[in-house]
């Protein structure tokens, strides 16, 4: 059993409470977190233990280990689990193992092993004992890091952080209270316990230690853990000085203290101790002002036995191991004790004082200044810690200053040395050995501390002293004391300065002259010394210098051997002074290198002629060595850029190298010889690094092009060949006496590779030969550049290109053995260099390769990434680029080479061949792609901080900061990934981001990292980076500590969200296992005020991500994740500050607080919420606040030197180099501009892309109703606002045009759809009724659609201020933005059509009774929809002219979507002014003249649409606008008065268009063409002919029958294309097809409403009269003809049937559309026989008969079973029969009553909606049953289409009744006529046919023209019988009236007539005042009844 009341952490106590601890340290330290100070006080109380128990392990307990050992068969109980849980055998064995290697309790090493599993991605290729191992060191390392960050914030004399006083108080107090508890001791036991060597010898006997890397990492961290615990104690001792105890403490530890290193040098951790010690000795604050407020807190002070005490222990206190240790701490006591006596502060000690010379001569007889130069100042950590660094200097400066005495008496002991050596010099005997060299190590000790200043400290400065020039100088600017005893010392030191002394002088000068000022400081004082004629002046050095040359002139040898020469010459100068050459050399070079005007005057110089002097020293045959020094002082000569080209042009000269041949063979001699034959034999190579170093100097400034002309082909190529064919080539090859020389060799000639390759710019001219002529006459071709023959190298397999590579293979072996080895920095550096010249070569290769092809030069060149995929022979696998990767592993060692291969990969993986070849390459081997996937990652775990200008990335030749080389490098990374996306798969994204490569990528199911064996990839780490921070109040960290990188995450976030191979799994990923996008929208929108850099681009990768995430979740109907989505966006109420959280998926409307908020007492202050000073705001509209459309453009720049020139010669260049400055300034401030302007365009195409899927894809329901509307509303209003400030751009706004067409549609929807369903609408006014105290029987009486309550009105002001918004808007984008302002046209339409009545209307579903006319009359004048056409025309009309002539001109005008846009919102103006304001205004402007003038000009491009091309269709739709328009112009008498004043029919008249109908085919489908986009020619006929024909019964329609004009001018356009419309009205198809009935039912219109006036009988006529008047009788005749075919019958029944079967699936209800046309010809035809008859005669007598008197039709079931009944299949003789009449009146009767009945059983249906089953919901919805669908939508589905059959309905009800009434007209006047006033043909002329055959004498007229005559007219002329409508009644027979009589009386029954007088009650009655139906059927049943005898 498991101990009672102990259970195992899952995060290991050893590790993970230590994690989180340093991690809340560092964000409150380090980041100043506020938000982490309460955490920091937390942690520090619960973390006491652990300091007061510095890395003591918790002890091991025999319960804890039995019950581990238990554990696999009896759980342990897991802190915050119910449950316990058993572990296997293996892990309780390790378990156990892991205790008893750290001495560690044994529930602490399970746990430890747990968290090793865990963590186990994270260190691929580690079981998770090693893992464990590692987490162990990790954690001691985490508690120590946060021990030394809490005593760094200690507040103190040394430093401070500036921290807030609260925190600075926490951290105070809790040092000090961890002081008193005897940190020090702790920290001193630990550092006493801890052997590296012995650790690592422990855990490898225990297999405790795993690969190289892995034994690397647990040194690196416990060496790491030692030095921190060291680097504890000197923070404290520098802030606060130790006790007296702890002091003593620490002098005993430093006092057994032996860790000396091979070199002689202190440990890193012996030299902390070392300098916390002497900053205990520190004073210096006795020589600050405030004094004593620091010196009461410093034990030196305070504790009078303090002095007595320590001094004892340094006085008496032994030997030390290390003697040096105790010479340092003497010196430092005795230096203290001398400064404590010149200060009355530090009274009472004065008998310790008095033996300061003591302790000071002990320490000089102990070597202090040798140990301190060879063991302190020699390590490499010192110079890099700027208070090591002080301190020394401190207590050097402070010896010299405050005893000079000593200083003197130890230079005299050195001038007495100096004396002793040359005597026994000069008698040819050594030197005694035990002679004190004090001094000279005091020199070489202050020339090892100065030499390096990395930190730019400077300190060297307080060595010199300026000289003054003047008296009054040198009263004014007095140096301190200090400085002035310093310079003294300089200065006198080099006073009579022996010969032993010169080397140690000159060497002091070279580290003193470490900084630009203090090298001009060296320099003058060795001017000044040259008018002493001291050895150390600039006039010695170079004269000695010349003398040594002339020597060497005078004795040159005659044998070319070298190494003679050097022999020979060795006895012109002797070792000491080749010595003291070279340090003045060395002098020279450093005082050149640092001081620019010390180089010029050393250069300029025509006494010394340094460069011809130190060219001719290296011409000569002078030692190694120093010709190494000449060397590099011509290079730092070459620094200068002025001095370049005459430094290359001596070289050239001077022959150093040959660059010359003589004969055949180049001269003998120079550098080339010199490494062959001296230095090879030597093994040393300082000549050849000293000439590389030069030619890296020189290289600097571009290379003269005519190096070398006249004496050979001009260029760099001797040089190139030496330093790539005998140097770098051959490095390899050769054998070295030092390691580090090799790589020191390759590293500087890569150096010179690499950058003539950067500084290579690819030209045509390069890749042709140049021929030049030299001075003998002779031609040579021309060197081509470095960089040309470089990339020539590098793009083929060259040994230059296979050196490279064996470089980087060779170096990678080395790495992955995680090993040093000699010059460790040249091999990092010499591959650095090889990666960086691949990387220049894959830059330039394209440009390069492009070259190649475009000058057909005959270079053979094979791009890099190829070269990079072939076989490594040393492998024999294809292991380049395999190996250029793994550089990417070594990020947090080697950043600068992780950051060159990953652009290399970058560069490579633009190839999408070569991707595929990646991925494979990368996954050949399972344990390097894991070893890779883990490198990338870790690029992307770092936790550097950007700088402030972290976004330009880091350029090859920056010298930046490894953070920002770090950052970069993760930038590139992910830049890589986000260009690999767009590859086919698999690509290298997938690999990193953790994707599926051996199925499809979609199938990836990602998951975290240890799930299912899953890897850390990249994805994890982009979300950890992203995700940091996240629930804060700061919101994520990333977007202030590395705002780049965090851009560019949001990005490769969205570009796998909008992937199409890696959206779904993904966002399924982020939603399920992250709840990403959620978290992350609740910081939105981001406060640009919390952060330096602009965040408005990471906005807009999230929200475009939202966009996709919206769109997806809707398509997949995962509609919680889209409403709780769409809550965080839309709601106006914050959740989390006002409920608890909710479940996903809850509705608003669920929620307490909105119910409450929204009908309750708003002013609670509960509910009343404020958030950044919005209060209510939704999160949409906020998000649009931060869009911006204004921008601030740089000032200009004036520009007076480069624009005028000015000729005053003083300081032109200046001038120049200002203004150039300044161009380059302004250049940089555009480009921001433009990137400023490129994020605002993408911050609100991003708000644009969310808010459009909101309002187009997702589900309607989530967002509907009045809540709908207000988001609408308050979007448009927001956004025209934004539009109308001044200082918008618009550029930035045009945009927003689209936006808000969006806006308006859906604004315009919301209000339609809200007409198709009032309940919403009724709920809502009852609602708000009841809120004002209004009875509800007042709500029910508001009748729909006339309520005052309705939401037109609710919203009448914001519906005004949008409208005014967008009209202003359109004047604003007049000046030429075509596109935005058609755009507007279409939202302003939208918005216009709000006011529009619906199409459909609502009468149809009221009783008849509700319907009648007397309650229309009654019912209120103005509807809501009326009352805001005022509202909108007024608004409209308020702009006056200049919105009238902008719409005008744009419809007549410009794009032709812009005109038709314009034309439409004309259409809708003119619609809603009642008053004609704006049809006077298009008129009396011209415009309306115009529009009807282009109608013909748009003829010929009507042609060729109609004749097949698809080219220009937009003049289709743009035809139909410019008629819709005049149609709207039309609807008013005015209008079309106006229109045909302006001669529109003659215009269409006029058009050839019309006579090109296409053919029909009879089985063309029922909706013609398949494609609504590109329509079929017949469609497009068909849209221009409907079109005209509407215009025309508009026209006719306006103006009335009474206009005869009108009638005319459109029977002339019908006749102008009568072939056509003959051929409609013939109507040959056999079948139903809708459009052909719609076309026939428009032609049939318009005849018969043109139609309606008689012409004049008796006017004159011409031939074109004559014509026209022929035309018009053929016409009627086709319309009488069609009566018969257009009858109600059944066979038209079983068409419609069968009809509907076919067209069973589509959408439209095909059956009742074509049934209405069917009967709207129906309809036109019987009116137009009706006004046939009706106006054709005052009387019936006189009137026309139509219809023979027979009734056969009448009795017959169906008239067309027989066949067609058209008028062109009968006889001359034969006319339709008066049944066919009779048979229409019944069968529309019949007809009727059926509807009738269905509309009553809809209607009822309708109301009992609720009630209705399941299969009549199926029925009525039209939804298959398996389809899953809730009752709610099926019943709106069954409402809609219930509403739509009443709607057919009743359309058939009108048709009917209308038919029945003409019909009975015609019934009537024909059975007056036959049974009243004709006379058969058969019976004499009566005297009433006499009488009227004289009426009709002065109608012979019609004679003439073929008019119909009367009958007796053709009788009494004897005229042959032609057909005629009128030539009838001379063919009656008697007989033909008798059976006429006899059918009339059993057709006409009164059956007949009752149902028609009840259809008449029940339907017309309602619509009528008159009782038209009843009169008729009277006077019938008058004339059957009188003249049938019935």
């Amino acid at each position: 059993m498991a101990a009672p009341g102990v259970a195992v952490n899952a995060a290991a106590r050893v590790w993970s409470p230590y994690k989180d601890f340093q991690n809340v340290v560092e964000a409150a330290i380090h980041k100043r977190q506020t938000d982490a100070i309460h955490d920091l006080e937390v942690m520090l109380k619960r973390h006491k233990n652990d300091f007061l128990t510095l890395l003591k392990n918790i002890p091991k307990n025999a319960t804890h280990r039995e019950a581990v050992k238990k554990s696999n068969t009896v759980g342990l109980p897991i802190h915050g689990e119910q449950r316990t849980q058993t572990f296997p055998d293996s892990f309780i064995e390790e378990a156990i193992i892991i205790s008893d290697l750290f001495d560690l309790n044994e529930f602490a090493a399970l746990e430890l092993l747990i968290a090793g599993e865990d963590n186990r991605p994270d260190f691929p290729g580690l079981t998770r004992g090693l893992v464990a191992v590692l987490l162990y060191y990790d954690g001691r390392r985490s508690l120590v890091n946060a021990l030394r960050t809490l005593l760094l914030a200690l507040s103190g004399r040394t430093w401070t952080l500036g921290l807030s006083p609260d925190l600075t108080y926490l951290t105070n107090t809790y040092v000090q209270k961890l002081v008193e508890e005897n940190l020090t001791n702790k920290i001193l036991d630990v550092l006493k316990g801890m052997n590296v060597t012995a650790e690592l010898d422990k855990l490898q006997n225990n297999r405790a230690l795993g690969p190289p890397k892995h034994k690397k990492q647990i040194q690196d961290m416990y060496e790491e853990i030692q030095v921190t615990c060291a680097d504890c104690l000197f923070c404290l001792s520098c802030q606060k000085p130790l006790s007296k105890d702890d002091t003593i403490q620490l002098i005993s530890y430093l006092k057994n203290d032996n860790s000396l290193q091979a070199n002689g040098s202190l440990s890193s951790v012996t030299l902390s101790l070392l300098m916390a010690l002497l900053y205990c000795f520190d004073v210096s604050v006795l020589e600050r002002e405030d004094a004593e407020e620091i010196t009461g807190s410093m034990p030196v002070f305070s504790d009078p036995s303090y002095i007595s005490d320590v001094h004892k222990e340094l006085r008496d206190g032994g030997d030390w191991k290390i003697p040096g240790l105790k010479a340092i701490v003497q010196f430092a006591w005795g230096v203290m004790l001398r400064q404590l006596s010149q200060y009355p502060l530090a009274a009472g000690a004065g008998e310790y004082y008095e033996e300061d010379e003591n302790f000071m001569d002990q320490a000089i007889d102990g070597q202090v200044f040798s140990f301190l130069h060879k063991s302190v100042v020699s390590v490499e950590k010192l110079h890099k810690e700027e208070f090591y660094v002080r301190r020394l200097h401190g207590l050097l400066t402070d010896f010299i200053y405050y005893m000079p005495l000593k200083v003197k008496e130890i230079r005299n002991r050195g001038d007495e040395a100096a004396r002793i050596i040359m005597a026994h010099l000069q008698e040819g005997q050594d030197p005694p050995a035990n002679l004190r060299r004090d001094f000279e190590h005091l020199l070489l000790l202050i020339s090892k501390l100065y030499e390096k200043d990395p930190l730019d400290l400077d300190l060297s400065l307080d060595y010199w002293c300026p000289e003054p020039t003047s008296q009054q100088d040198s009263f004014h600017h007095r140096p301190p004391q200090r400085q002035v005893a310093l310079y003294k010392f300089v200065r006198m030191a080099g006073d009579l300065l022996p010969a032993s002394l010169y080397v140690p002088y000159i060497k002091m000068l070279t580290g003193l002259a470490s900084s630009k000022q203090s090298a001009q400081h060296c320099y003058n004082l060795l001017k000044i010394n040259g008018s002493t004629s001291s050895t150390v002046s600039w006039d010695h050095i170079f004269t000695s210098l010349n003398q040594y040359y002339s020597s060497l002139r005078r004795e040159s040898p005659l044998t070319s051997d070298p190494s003679m020469s050097y022999r020979l010459h060795s006895r012109v100068i002797t070792p000491q002074e080749l010595e003291g050459l070279i340090m003045v050399l060395q002098l020279v070079r450093r005082v050149c290198e640092q001081s620019e005007n010390c180089c010029i005057a050393i250069y300029e110089n025509q006494q010394w002629s340094v460069v011809m002097l130190l060219f001719g020293l290296v011409s000569c045959s002078v030692p190694p060595q120093m010709k190494s020094e000449l060397l590099k002082v011509l290079a730092s000569l070459a620094k200068m850029p002025e001095y370049a080209a005459t430094l290359w042009q001596t070289l050239e000269a001077s022959q150093v190298l040959v660059t010359v041949q003589q004969g055949n063979s180049k001269q003998s001699g120079g550098i080339q010889v010199e490494l062959d034959e001296v230095e090879s034999r030597n093994e040393e190579y300082p000549i050849t690094c000293a000439f590389l170093h030069f030619l890296t100097m020189l290289t600097d400034t571009p290379i003269p092009a005519a190096l070398g002309a006249g004496s050979r082909a001009p260029g760099f190529d001797p040089y190139l060949h030496y330093v790539r064919d005998d140097v770098f080539l051959k490095f390899g090859a050769r054998a070295y006496k030092d390691p580090k020389e090799k790589w020191e060799v390759a590293s500087l000639s890569l150096g010179i590779l690499r950058k003539l390759l950067h500084d290579y710019e690819i030209q045509g001219d390069h890749f042709m030969d140049q021929v030049i002529e030299m001075g003998t006459g002779q031609t040579i071709v021309a060197n081509k550049p470095a960089g040309f023959t470089l990339m020539v190298n590098m793009l083929k397999d060259s040994r230059l290109y296979q050196m490279i590579l064996r470089i980087l293979d060779d170096a990678m072996t080395h790495f992955e053995s995680y090993t040093n080895t000699p010059g460790q920095k040249n091999l990092e550096k010499s591959a650095l260099l090889c990666l960086q010249i691949i990387e220049l070569t894959l830059e330039k290769e394209e440009l390069f390769i492009d070259m190649v092809r475009e000058t057909g030069s005959a270079l053979l060149v094979t791009p890099v990434e190829r070269l990079l995929l072939g076989i490594n022979p040393r492998t024999n696998q294809a292991d380049y680029i395999v190996t250029v990767a793994k550089y990417i592993m070594f990020n947090s060692t080697m950043p600068e080479h992780t950051l060159a291969a990953t652009r290399i990969l970058y560069m490579v993986g633009k190839s999408s061949t070569i991707q595929s070849d990646l991925v494979t390459l990368f996954n050949e081997n399972k344990e390097t792609s894991e070893q890779l996937l883990h490198g990338f990652v870790d690029c992307l775990d770092t936790d550097d901080m950007e700088e402030e200008l972290g976004d330009t990335l880091v350029d090859d030749d920056t010298d930046v900061s490894s953070s920002k080389v770090r950052n970069s490098t993760r930038q590139y990374l992910i830049k890589l990934m986000i260009k690999s996306l767009e590859q086919p798969a698999p690509n290298l994204a997938h690999f990193l981001l953790g994707f599926e490569l051996r199925k499809p990528v979609n199938k990836t199911n990602l998951q975290d990292q240890g799930v299912l064996t899953s890897p850390k990839t990249c994805l994890h780490s982009v979300l950890t980076i992203l995700t940091r921070g996240i629930g804060a109040g700061t919101g994520p960290q990333c977007l202030t500590e590395t705002p780049v990188l965090a851009e560019l995450g949001y990005r490769l976030i969205y570009m796998l969200a909008a992937n199409k191979d890696t959206s779904l799994p993904t966002l399924r990923y982020l939603r399920t296992s992250h709840d990403f996008l959620y978290r992350q929208l609740q910081h939105l929108p981001y406060d640009a005020k919390n952060y330096k850099h602009s965040v408005i681009n990471h906005q807009s990768w999230l929200l475009k991500t939202l966009a996709v995430e919206l769109r997806v979740t809707s398509l997949n109907r995962q509609r919680s994740h889209t409403q709780r989505l769409m809550k965080l966006i839309l709601d106006d109420y914050d959740e989390d500050q006002t409920s608890v959280l909710q479940p996903v998926g809850q509705g608003p409307e669920e929620s307490e607080y909105f119910s409450s908020s929204r009908l309750g007492d708003l002013s609670s202050s509960h509910y009343t919420r404020t958030v950044k000073g919005r209060q209510y705001r939704r999160r949409i509209m906020s998000l649009l606040d931060t869009v911006q459309f204004s921008q601030q453009y740089p000032a200009s720049i004036h520009l007076i030197f480069l624009t005028f020139r000015p000729h005053s010669p003083g300081s032109l260049s200046d001038y120049c180099f200002y203004e150039i400055e300044g161009i380059l300034r302004m250049v940089i401030e555009r480009n921001k501009v433009c990137q400023s302007m490129h994020s605002k365009h993408q911050a609100f195409d991003s708000w644009r892309q969310v808010t459009e899927i909101i309002l187009t894809a997702c589900p309607e329901d989530l967002l509907q109703g009045e809540t709908r509307q207000n988001v609408l509303f308050e979007m448009l209003q927001d956004l025209l606002m934004k539009v109308a400030d001044d200082d918008a751009l618009p550029e930035l706004t045009a945009p927003v045009s689209g936006v808000i067409l969006t806006l308006m549609a859906n604004l315009r929807q919301c209000f339609m759809s809200e007409d198709q369903d009032p309940s919403e609408k009724d709920r809502r006014d009852c609602h708000y009724i009841t809120l004002l105290d209004r009875s509800q029987a007042a709500a029910k009486s508001v009748s729909w659609g006339q309520g005052s309550s309705g939401s037109r009105t609710l919203f009448a002001t914001s519906l005004q201020m949008v409208l005014k918004g967008v009209i202003e808007h359109i004047l604003r984008s007049s000046g030429g933005q075509q596109r935005v302002r058609a755009k507007l046209y279409g939202a302003l339409l939208y918005y216009l059509q709000i006011a529009n009545k619906p199409k459909i209307s609502k009468t149809h579903l009221q009783d008849e009774a509700a319907g009648s006319v007397e309650a229309r009359l009654l019912a209120g004048s103005d509807s809501e929809y009326d009352q805001l056409r005022k509202e909108n025309i007024s608004s409209i009309i308020s702009y006056g002219d200049t919105f009238m002539d902008l719409l005008c001109r744009d419809a007549c005008d410009g794009l032709d979507v812009g005109r038709m846009l314009a034309l439409s919102v004309l259409d809708c103006i003119l619609m809603m002014d009642k008053f004609n304001q704006w049809l006077t205004f298009i008129s009396s402007k011209g415009y309306l003249q115009h529009l009807v003038d282009s109608l013909s000009a748009d003829d010929d491009k009507l042609m060729s649409v109609l004749a097949g091309s698809v080219d220009n269709l937009k003049v289709l739709y743009l035809y139909e606008s410019k008629l819709s328009l005049l149609t709207r112009a039309a609807e008013t008498a005015v209008g079309a008065s106006t229109l045909l004043s302006c001669g529109v029919m003659q215009q269409l008249a006029a058009c050839s268009f019309f006579d090109m109908r296409p053919d029909i085919d009879s089985n063309q489908t029922m909706f013609g063409s398949n494609d609504a986009f590109l329509p079929d020619p017949v469609s497009r006929y068909r849209h221009l002919l409907f079109t005209s024909l509407r215009f025309c019964l508009a026209l006719l329609t306006s103006l009335g029958v009474e206009n005869r004009d009108a009638g005319i001018q459109v029977m002339q356009f019908i006749v102008s294309h009568g072939d056509i419309f003959h051929s409609i009205l013939l109507d040959r198809q056999q079948s139903l097809n809708l459009y052909t009935l719609q076309e026939l039912a428009l032609t049939t219109a318009v005849i018969l409403r043109a139609n309606c006036q008689e012409e004049d009988q008796y006017a004159e006529v011409d031939s074109a009269e004559i014509e026209f008047r022929g035309h018009r009788v053929r016409i009627q005749r086709h319309m009488v003809g069609l009566l018969p075919k257009y009858c109600v019958s059944e066979k038209l029944n079983k068409q419609l049937k069968n009809l509907d079967l076919q067209h069973e699936d589509d959408k439209r209800d095909i059956k009742a559309e074509v049934m209405q046309a069917y009967l709207e010809v129906a309809t036109n035809v019987t009116s137009y026989c009706r006004a046939l008859v009706s106006n054709s005669g005052p009387d019936v007598q006189y009137c026309r008969v139509l219809f023979w008197p027979n009734l056969e039709e009448a009795m017959s079931r169906d008239i067309h079973a027989g066949g067609d009944f058209s008028l062109s299949t009968l006889s001359p003789a034969q006319v339709p029969n008066l049944g066919i009449v009779v048979y229409q009146l019944k069968q529309c009767t019949n007809h009727f009553m059926t509807v009738y009945e269905n509309r009553k059983q809809h209607l009822s249906k309708l109301e009992g909606l609720s009630d209705l089953s399941v299969e009549d919901l199926k029925q009525f919805s039209t939804i298959t049953g398996e389809e899953k669908m809730s009752s709610q939508v099926r019943q709106m589905i069954a409402k809609k289409r219930l509403s739509q059959l009443i709607a057919y309905n009743y359309k058939e009800l009108q048709a009917y009744s209308y038919i029945i009434e003409n019909s009975l007209f015609l019934l009537w006047r024909h059975l007056e006529y036959y049974l009243i006033h004709c006379v058969p043909a058969d019976k004499g002329q009566s005297q009433f046919q006499s009488q009227a055959r004289r009426q009709l004498q002065m109608r012979r007229l019609q004679d003439a023209i073929g008019l119909p005559q009367s009958p007796i007219d053709r009788s009494a002329s004897g005229e042959s019988a032609s057909f005629d409508l009128g030539d009838s009644r001379q063919h009656v027979r008697k007989q033909d009236i008798d059976t006429l009589k006899q059918a009339a009386v059993t057709i006409l029954s009164d059956s007949l007539f009752k149902k028609i007088q009840e259809i008449n009650v029940t339907f017309c009655k309602s619509r009528s005042h008159y009782g038209f139906v009843e009169a008729v059927i009277r006077r019938i049943k008058r004339l059957l009844r009188l003249h049938t005898g019935s």
